[in-house]
Formats: C-alpha cells, structure tokens, sequence
C-alpha cells in the first residue's frame, strides 16, 4: 500500500517531468533579450476617442501598460503593440506570459504583416495584483478587422509580426498591466 510521502514523492517528479517539456523562446524579457521589436502606442484618439493610455519599461524591467479608458466620443480603447522584426513561430505552440493583472480583461494581439488593419486576439484576465504564468495557445487567437470579428482568417504564425496587449473592456477608468515576460512555448 502506498504512503502519502511516496504519492507526494511520485506526484513532484510527474510535475518537474512535465514541467521540462515545455520548451520557450524569449521574446521580451524588457532587459536584454529585445527580439520583438519596439513597443508603440495606439489609441481610440485615432478615431476621436479620448482615452489615454501607453507603456513604459520599469527600473524592475517590467513592461507597464497603463491609463485610463473614456467612452467619451464612442472611444474606449488603449493598447500598446511592438513593430519589427518578422518571426517564424510555428514549430511552438503559443506564447507564455508572466503578467500581473488589475482584474480586467485584455486581449493578447498579433499581427503578421500585409494587412494592417487585421489583427489576431486572445482574451486573457490575469489576476488583479499577482503574478501569474499564462499559456496562450495560438489556435485560441482569432482575426479582427477594427476590432470585429473575421471568422475566415487563420494566423500565420511563420510571419508574427507583431505582438501587443489592448484593452477593449467598455468600461470607464484606470488600468494597469504590468508584464515580465513575453515567450513563445511549445509543448
């Protein structure tokens, strides 16, 4: 029969077994590893809305996106996106996220050139004030064209060419995000 001590025993060496098959590539780590390219700010302002929002890198090389959204003139959305290189990222499975959330809901963004009114999200709500890991799979991303849904386009993932974080929740007031990590995972 077994012990408890020898369950837990096994249980922690199939968690540290799994945990190993995960195989990332850095894509920001907002310290020295820059693969992805310059960060940019867009903002409903480019349709007349006024709310106001952007990213800075912290001295604890952390990417923070914060501001404050306003419905004023049917705005309601801030986000911030890189620009550079192309990357090919189809040998992985998606990209990992080490976030700390404010309890609103984001949405993760790509793009992958040509078009560039299209874009691909993924919604995600990291946990207000903690940090958090996040695997976001890239079958979960779906094409936008100004932000509404186009159900026949699929991400190319051998050409990401950019990834971002927008906040698109219709909702007035202050938010923050803050990001440690941008990965690409594969399992």
């Amino acid at each position: 029969m077994p012990t408890i001590k020898s369950i837990i025993c096994l249980l922690s060496t199939t968690l540290l077994v799994k945990a190993d098959l995960v195989t990332t590539k850095t894509l920001d780590d907002f310290d020295s590893t820059r693969v992805i390219g310059t960060w940019m700010t867009v903002n409903d302002g480019v349709m007349g809305g006024l709310s106001k929002g952007g990213s800075v890198v912290s001295k604890k090389n952390t990417l923070m996106f914060n501001g404050k959204i306003s419905l004023q003139n049917n705005g309601g959305f801030s986000s911030v996106r890189t620009s550079g290189k192309t990357h090919d990222l189809s040998a992985y499975t998606g990209i990992e996220l080490k976030v700390k959330g404010d309890g609103r809901k984001y949405y993760l963004t790509t793009r992958t050139g040509g078009n560039r009114m299209l874009a691909y999200w993924s919604p995600i709500q990291p946990a207000k004030g903690e940090w958090a890991i996040m695997r976001i799979p890239f079958k979960s991303f779906y094409a936008t064209y100004f932000g509404k849904k186009v159900p026949t386009f699929k991400l190319n993932t051998k050409k990401v060419s950019s990834v971002g974080f927008m906040l698109y929740d219709k909702k007035d007031g202050d938010f923050q995000i803050e990001v440690e990590s941008i990965k690409a995972y594969k399992e």
